[in-house]
């Protein structure tokens, strides 16, 4: 998957007979997860930190093609996968694991593993932060049923695809305010 966003905000308020000019920059984040085939558990039993290391990894990378921008990346609900048998399947609400009981790892840029980097899924967000104009950002990313998970959980699915939220960073940009008879620029 090959998603590309461009934004732009703008708020003027103009209170006279000045021809404006405005110069914005462009928000141009591109996510490819095109290695991967989706993130999804089905069928799946609990596993310890060691075991979820050895579980398929799911690669992407995000790339900034314009301005500094922030970002935040999280995992979002699909209704619907395919199974083994070519066939669509609906995931009801009853049959979805419970966040609380998905551990994840996120290795950016090839930082090394630890336990200690291993998380349960909360608040769906898995990296935030800002990247600059030209910066690719590289990931890995593992997810398995937690080992404390209960047997309450066998049967259910987590099925998942990557979500994208960003804004441009605030930069001073040239703006510049023309008339006739006073050039103003900022």
């Amino acid at each position: 998957m090959i998603v590309g966003t461009t934004y732009a905000w703008l708020r003027l308020t103009k209170n006279s007979n000045t021809v404006n000019k405005i110069t914005a920059g462009n928000l141009d984040l591109v996510l490819d997860d095109t290695t991967s085939e989706g993130i999804k558990l089905v069928n799946e039993v609990p596993k310890s930190y060691k075991q979820g290391m050895e579980t398929k990894e799911y690669t992407f990378t995000l790339t900034n093609k314009n301005s500094t921008s922030s970002y935040s990346l999280s995992l979002k609900d699909l209704a619907k996968y395919t199974n083994d048998n070519n066939e669509e399947v609906t995931v009801a609400d009853e049959n979805r694991i419970d966040d609380s009981k998905i551990r994840y790892i996120l290795l950016k840029d090839g930082e090394e593993a630890s336990a200690d980097k291993s998380k349960i899924l909360t608040d769906r967000v898995i990296d935030s932060g800002t990247i600059k104009k030209g910066q690719t950002i590289s990931y890995t990313l593992k997810v398995w049923i937690d080992s404390r998970a209960e047997i309450d959980i066998m049967g259910k699915i987590f099925n998942a695809q990557l979500s994208l939220v960003a804004e441009q960073t605030s930069v001073k940009l040239p703006v510049s305010f023309e008339n006739d008879d006073n050039p103003l620029s900022i």
